[in-house]
């Protein structure tokens, strides 16, 4: 079907409305890496999704509570990343672990729990074999488990700027306090379109949410997703934090694979793990939180 041709007011009023929201994106923005996948077989020590995971010849694999072997998600080789200050180590090697289970080691509660682990190795032994990590390398699996991860990806990063999300609980407050100051600067320049939005005196996000969704640049900002260190999370159900708490995104794992392998959380869903900017200061990766839903 064809699209109604909008008149020049309406071409107006959707421009303030898009400038006003890049112009949030602009200034919000922050450092982000974003991953690529490759099906390239990494080797011990290398950054990896899946796999085989580095383990110290003295170390044991991450259990739980009950004693059940955790499975390597991610692994992330500090020195293969782009000079950054996402992370403040500059070297050694970063670990996700979860629990293979019906749940993928989530809590749903409180997104703590011993269901994941977030290991860092400062110094790395490269006299470590596959062979001894492979020995003691037994994960549970629950019958009822569907990894996300299908076989093993090699990772490349590329440092880029990050921005909102669509699905950022802060993003949407600072839209929504524009749009109020918007809607009371312009309500009579644009009286007849306000009367389309008018049921509380206020524009809000949701209210232009189909004039964004349109745009591509926009779009291509909040609605891009993806494997990332840093930026801005994006969830396909809602945030799980408070607004200004656990401001780190450690790790964003999406459903998405290559042609050979995919990866999926559920029903085409993301996986986030967050920290807070002191905890991470202090290599404190005990209180991370860890969260994946899916549509």
């Amino acid at each position: 079907m064809e699209k109604k041709k909008l008149s020049e007011e309406n071409v107006r009023f959707n421009n303030e409305i898009k400038k006003i929201v890049l112009d949030i994106l602009e200034k919000n923005k922050k450092p982000m890496i974003e991953i690529s996948l490759s099906d390239e077989k990494p080797n011990l020590f290398q950054s990896k999704f899946g796999g085989v995971p580095y383990l110290p010849k003295n170390v044991e694999v991450p259990k739980n509570k009950e004693n059940q072997q955790l499975t390597l998600l991610a692994q992330i080789n500090i020195e293969e990343l782009p000079k950054n200050n996402i992370y403040p180590m500059k070297e050694g090697i970063l670990q996700f672990w979860i629990l293979n289970d019906d749940v993928l080691g989530l809590d749903y509660d409180t997104h703590l729990g011993d269901g994941f682990k977030i290991i860092y190795y400062k110094d790395i032994d490269k006299s470590v074999t596959e062979e001894e990590v492979l020995e003691k390398y037994k994960p549970y699996k629950d019958e009822d488990s569907y990894f996300p991860v299908e076989g093993e990806f090699s990772l490349s990063f590329k440092l880029t700027d990050g921005y909102f999300s669509d699905s950022n609980d802060d993003f949407r407050e600072i839209v929504d306090r524009e749009m109020k100051k918007f809607y009371d600067k312009n309500k009579e320049k644009y009286s007849d379109i306000l009367k389309i939005y008018d049921k509380e005196n206020q524009l809000n996000y949701w209210e232009i949410w189909d004039i964004l969704e349109e745009d591509k640049e926009i779009g291509e900002r909040l609605f891009g997703a993806g494997h990332k260190i840093g930026g801005f999370p994006d969830f396909t159900q809602s945030d799980i934090r408070e607004v200004g708490d656990y401001e780190i995104l450690l790790l964003q794992i999406d459903s998405v694979g290559t042609e050979k392998n995919e990866i999926m959380w559920g029903d085409c869903g993301i996986a986030n793990f967050f920290i807070r900017k002191k905890d991470l200061k202090e290599l404190n990766f005990d209180r991370a939180i860890y969260n994946w839903d899916c549509c």
